[in-house]
C-alpha cells in the first residue's frame, strides 16, 4: 500500500458512505412524503434511492478491485419534516455526494478505467444537484 492508493480509498469510501444515506434517506422519504406531492414525488424518490443503490455496490466492487474495504458507515442522515425540507437535505447531500466523488477523481489520476467510471457518476451527481436545484425553487 502506497498513500496515494490509501486516500484514493478513503475517498471513494467517503463517497460510498454518502451513497449509503442517499439510498436510505430517499427511501425513507418515498414512505412519508403525503398529501397531493405524494404521487409525483413517492416515484422520485424511489428512482433515486435505487439509482444510490445501484451507485453504492459499484463503489464498493471498486474499493474492493483496488484492493480496500468498502466501509459500512453511513454518513450523517438528515430527516426533513416536510416536502420542503426533504428537498433541501437532499440537495445539501447530493452536493457533499458531488464533491466527494471529484476528491476521488483528482486522486485516480493516473487510473484510466477508474477516471473514466468516476467521470460518469460525477455527471449523474451533477445532474441530479441540477434537479434538486430547480425543485428546490418550486418549494422553498
Amino acid at each position: 500500500h502506497n498513500g496515494d492508493g490509501d486516500e484514493l480509498i478513503d475517498r471513494l469510501n467517503r463517497a460510498l458512505s454518502l451513497e449509503y444515506v442517499a439510498t436510505i434517506q430517499n427511501l425513507q422519504q418515498q414512505c412519508l412524503v403525503t398529501g397531493r406531492e405524494r404521487q409525483q414525488f413517492a416515484p422520485f424518490f424511489a428512482a433515486s434511492s435505487s439509482e444510490s443503490h445501484l451507485h453504492a455496490q459499484n463503489l464498493g466492487n471498486k474499493i474492493v478491485s483496488l484492493g480496500g474495504t468498502p466501509t459500512i458507515k453511513p454518513a450523517e442522515i438528515r430527516q426533513g419534516k416536510n416536502l420542503a425540507e426533504m428537498l433541501r437535505n437532499d440537495l445539501e447531500m447530493e452536493r457533499e455526494a458531488l464533491d466527494a466523488y471529484v476528491k476521488a477523481w483528482e486522486s485516480a489520476q493516473g487510473n484510466h478505467p477508474l477516471v473514466f467510471w468516476l467521470e460518469e457518476v460525477i455527471s449523474a451527481e451533477q445532474l441530479h444537484v441540477d434537479e434538486l436545484k430547480k425543485l428546490n425553487a418550486a418549494y422553498a
